[in-house]
Order: C-alpha cells, then structure tokens, then sequence
C-alpha cells in the first residue's frame, strides 16, 4: 500500500473524493499550531491500494479561504508528515514566464527562488541548518514529469520550473516579475516559502507540482499589459486537477 500526503488549492480534494470507486474519510489533525482538517481518500490502482491524505492550505475555522501571508505552514506540514507517508506532493498555481510552460499545462517544480526574507522553521531555540541543496526529489519528479508529459504539449523546461516566492496576497507587478526572471525564477507563487522550507525540516521526499494558471505580470507574449485575473486563474486550474490527480497516482506506484 503506498500512502501519500498532498498539500493543495482548491478544487484538488473534491476531484479525488469524486474518483469512482474511492472510500473518502474526514478528520482533524491536531498539532502544536492548530488543528488541521484532513481528507483521507483510499483509491485502488491496478489492484493496490492507496491511501492519500489531502490538506487544504488555505483552511481556516470559520470556513474562510485563509489568505496567503495567513497561512500556518507549520501545522499543514506537521500534519502532512505525521501518517507515516512515503511521500508528500505539493500542488501550487503558478504565474509563468517561460515560453515553454504557458496556461494550460501541469509542470513539476525544480527549485525555489525565496529573496522574500520570511522566516519558516521547526527549529526556533536551537539552530537546525538542513541543506537545501536538492529540494524536491528528482527521482519521484521525474515520475510526475513522465505522466505529465504524455498529456500536455509543453516544452522540455517545464518539468524543471525554478519557482520565485511572491508575498501577495496581490499578484505580482511588471517589476516584481523581471526581477524574479533575471534572477533565475521561471515562475512565481505566493505560498511555496514557507511550505518548502519547513518540508525541508521533515523526513518525507518532497515533490511540486505546478499549474500554470496565468502568465505572470508583463510576460503575456500577446500582450505585456494583459491584467491577471483572479477568476480566471481558479477556471484554468480547475481544468487541469484530472491530470494533477495522474500524477499524484503515478508517484504513488513508486512505492507498491
């Protein structure tokens, strides 16, 4: 039995309770920060069994969507970490600026680009310094990158995004994007900062899978001043969760 954790937007966990077949339980992982609402979705492929345990970032008491400079990564990650997963899959949106990963197409993240200067760690009163060296696991993101290359038309460079941490909760300026690009981004997003930095601190390989949801800021080729739409951007991520889904199912034979 392969057992993964994913830490998701919106839309992911209501495409895998949906999945024909799945048993789906609800509970509440309790955590020195908080507590943590959990989707347990057990799905049979090809005869085995898989157990993936869905954590919605943006969750919050009240119902809220929890803005992004809101969220407590320290309760999502503990909770994602703490069912004795064999790996744990991030789903992020992505603004892009690369030519060859436009709207539309599911990419896998390589690297992280953070200059935002936000502190996210497990280790406050003694120093813990984890190399980051290799952040995401290159062999199970070259199993996402396999699946999701049968499926999108998107070229080579797509399943090795660099992603630049953005503050929001607005989306980034012109300025704010080609500084990013200059500096080696090829994409950005708002919440990848602290949700890497502190898997870093945990045991679980780590993957990124990334929608790319909108050009970023300016680097729309038809149009440089094209505004980014937040309607917009939810509508074509949503298109894109079947082929999410692939490839969480695809790392998760890995571990059969």
């Amino acid at each position: 039995m392969a057992r993964i954790a994913v830490l998701c937007g919106t839309g992911m966990t209501e495409l895998a309770t949906s999945t024909e077949g799945a048993i789906v339980e609800y509970f509440r992982s309790e955590t020195p920060w908080g507590e943590v609402p959990c989707t347990l979705v057990k799905s049979e492929k090809k005869h085995h069994l898989n157990e993936i345990v869905f954590i919605y970032r943006h969750h919050s008491p009240d119902g809220r969507v929890n803005p992004p400079h809101s969220i407590e990564h320290r309760a999502n990650v503990h909770a994602a970490t703490s069912f004795g997963v064999d790996a744990v899959i991030s789903v992020w949106c992505v603004g892009s600026m690369d030519p060859d990963f436009p709207p539309g197409v599911v990419g896998v993240a390589d690297d992280m680009l953070d200059i935002s200067g936000t502190v996210w760690t497990f280790h406050d009163y003694s120093a813990v310094h984890v190399d980051r060296t290799e952040m995401f696991n290159r062999a199970l993101s070259s199993t996402a990158a396999d699946v999701l290359k049968s499926q999108d038309n998107a070229g080579p460079n797509a399943y090795k995004q660099v992603v630049g941490q953005a503050s929001g909760p607005q989306f980034e300026s012109r300025a704010d994007v080609e500084a990013y690009h200059r500096l080696g981004a090829t994409c950005v997003n708002m919440t990848i900062g602290g949700e890497a930095r502190c898997m870093s601190e945990k045991e679980p390989p780590h993957i990124g899978l990334l929608l790319s949801s909108n050009w970023a800021a300016g680097k729309d080729p038809a149009d440089s001043l094209t505004p980014v739409d937040h309607h917009s951007v939810e509508g074509l991520a949503a298109s894109m969760r079947a082929r999410v889904w692939d490839a969480i199912l695809g790392v998760a034979d890995n571990f059969h």
